[in-house]
């Protein structure tokens, strides 16, 4: 892999870790040398993806303090952003709306998708086979398989979306956690089943298998968190 392609991996890496709650709204990066040493790359390498970064706005450098992720991806201002989630209907809501979203961001990963994509997924199931194995919270890991779904398509706009709407999608996502937890191992079953569904879809290329695979995950997420069934 040529330099100008590790600093675009590297960019979406670090992207991915902003848009997924690793790197939090106003926490500082780690160093360059720590980056070069998690990514195993060159100095020159990281600091392009730094420079992409700045230029999307989602860090900020501060003179004799450090490199810093702005405070744009979670917290509500007068730009466009979601109001919080107040009650059933709007979780019913955010679904309907991610339906359609979501949908296509399978589509558009299936087309776009690199190889990196595929491993980033496949990590994001993982962490989420491990959580239900050892019975913990689930949510997270299910949102950074979303969060990777929607980087695959490598159309900015989806991941950034997706970042902003965590709160919203984290609400519903909590929900269905903790009644799966004291629920069959089936249902946890079903879940993986989708979300293998979706990626397996992705992986083969094959845009509109993988946004029906995503449409229905969506779909029956919300059917067994509002009606108990899937």
């Amino acid at each position: 892999m040529n330099g100008r392609r590790l600093g675009e991996a590297i960019y979406e890496r670090i992207r991915s870790g902003i848009v997924n709650g690793t790197y939090p709204a106003g926490s500082k990066l780690p160093s360059e040398t720590r980056l070069c040493a998690e990514f195993e790359v060159s100095r020159p390498v990281v600091r392009e993806a730094l420079a992409r970064l700045r230029i999307d706005g989602l860090i900020a450098s501060r003179q004799g303090a450090g490199t810093f992720v702005r405070d744009r991806v979670d917290t509500p201002s007068t730009n466009g952003a979601f109001a919080p989630v107040k009650n059933l209907n709007d979780i019913n809501a955010c679904f309907d709306f991610r339906l359609s979203l979501e949908g296509e961001g399978a589509f558009h990963a299936a087309l776009n998708r690199g190889d990196s994509d595929l491993v980033a997924i496949q990590a994001e199931m993982d962490k989420l086979a491990q959580c239900i194995d050892m019975g913990a919270t689930s949510d997270a890991a299910d949102f950074g398989f979303h969060v990777a779904v929607a980087e695959a398509t490598r159309i900015y706009f989806f991941s950034s979306v997706i970042g902003s709407m965590r709160r919203h999608v984290m609400v519903g996502m909590k929900l269905a956690d903790d009644l799966s937890r004291v629920d069959s191992r089936d249902r946890h079953n079903l879940v993986e089943s989708e979300h293998r569904a979706v990626f397996e879809a992705i992986r083969d290329g094959d845009s509109e298998r993988a946004r029906q695979s995503m449409r229905h995950h969506i779909d029956t997420s919300r059917r067994r968190l509002f009606q108990g069934n899937g």
